[in-house]
C-alpha cells in the first residue's frame, strides 16, 4: 500500500499539514535548516519544490523564490544531498516532490527516481503533467514499482469524466487547487468548496488535501473540517523572502507559523 494513504489511513491526525517551500532559495545550506525546523514544528508530509525557469502554476511569490534559488549553481546531486539531509532528520515524516516534468526528463526518469527514492522522496507533484499522456502512464509505472505516489491536481475546472479516468493512474493523495490562477495567499475561497471536495471524496476514494491560497490559521482551521489535508506554499515562501538574509529571523518565523497552523488543524 502507498506510505502516503497509509499515514492518512492511520488516524495520526484529523487533517494533514503539508507546507512547501522552494530549494535553494537563499541558498541550498539555509534549505537543510529550514526543512528541519518544518519537520520539528509539525509538517505531516513535506512538499519540496525543485526550482525551475518556467513554473508555470505558481504566482509571483514562489516565482521570485525560483529565480532567488536559481542564482545557486544548480546540480542533481545537491538537490538530492539537500533532500537527504532533510529526510535523514526525521525519516518517519514522508517527503515529496513538486516538480515540473522538464526536470525529470533532463535528469533521465529511471535516474531521477532511483536517486530521488535513495533520497527520502516517496511522491511526486507534476502541475504540468496532464494524466491522460504516455509520459504521466509510464511515471506512474515507474514509481509504483518503487512504491512511491504520482499525485495528480484537480482543479474546479475538471469534468467529472476526467477526475473518474484520473483515479486510474493517481496514488498518495489528490491535491486539489481550491481557485483558479495561480499559487499564492487569497482571502476567500469559492461558496461551493466543500461541496467539490465530498465528491471528490465519494469519486476517487483517495485523501483529498487543499492547497492554492491558504495561509492563515482560521482559513486552514475552516478548510481543515472536510479536507483530508492543508497544503500551504505562498505564506511559507514569503517568510523566508521577508527573513532569508538572517537564517536564524527565518527559523524563528516559520518554527512560529508552522506551529499556529498545525494548531489550527488538530
Amino acid at each position: 500500500m502507498s506510505k502516503i494513504k497509509s499515514l492518512f489511513d492511520s488516524g495520526k491526525f484529523k487533517s494533514a499539514f503539508i507546507p512547501y517551500f522552494t530549494l535553494g532559495d537563499p541558498n541550498y545550506s539555509d534549505s537543510i535548516e529550514f526543512g528541519k525546523t518544518i519537520l520539528d514544528n509539525g509538517a505531516d508530509i513535506l512538499e519540496l519544490g525543485i526550482p525551475f525557469s518556467d513554473p508555470v502554476a505558481d504566482g509571483p511569490v514562489i516565482q521570485r523564490a525560483v529565480a532567488r534559488s536559481l542564482k545557486n549553481s544548480f546540480s542533481f546531486e545537491e538537490l538530492f544531498r539537500v533532500t537527504k539531509a532533510i529526510h535523514d532528520h526525521k525519516p518517519e515524516t514522508p517527503l515529496v516532490y513538486l516538480t515540473y516534468f522538464n526536470p525529470i526528463y533532463h535528469c533521465g526518469i529511471t535516474k531521477f527516481l532511483d536517486r530521488a527514492k535513495e533520497s527520502g522522496i516517496i511522491g511526486l507533484v507534476i502541475p504540468d503533467l496532464p494524466f491522460d499522456t504516455a509520459e504521466s502512464e509510464t511515471l506512474f509505472r515507474e514509481l509504483k514499482v518503487r512504491d512511491m505516489d504520482l499525485i495528480h491536481l484537480v482543479t474546479p475546472a475538471s469534468e467529472k469524466k476526467r477526475i473518474q479516468a484520473l483515479a486510474k493512474t493517481s496514488s498518495g493523495f489528490i491535491y486539489y487547487v481550491t481557485s483558479f490562477g495561480v499559487t499564492g495567499e487569497r482571502r476567500e475561497f469559492s461558496v461551493d468548496l466543500k461541496e467539490r471536495i465530498r465528491f471528490l471524496k465519494e469519486t476517487i476514494r483517495l485523501p483529498i488535501c487543499a492547497g492554492f491560497g491558504i495561509s492563515t490559521p482560521d482559513q486552514a482551521n475552516q478548510i481543515s473540517q472536510y479536507a483530508d489535508g492543508i497544503i500551504i506554499g505562498s505564506a511559507i515562501q514569503r517568510i523566508i523572502e521577508e527573513n532569508g538574509s538572517e537564517r536564524s529571523k527565518a527559523i524563528s518565523a516559520l518554527a512560529d507559523y508552522i506551529s499556529k497552523i498545525r494548531t489550527s488543524i488538530s
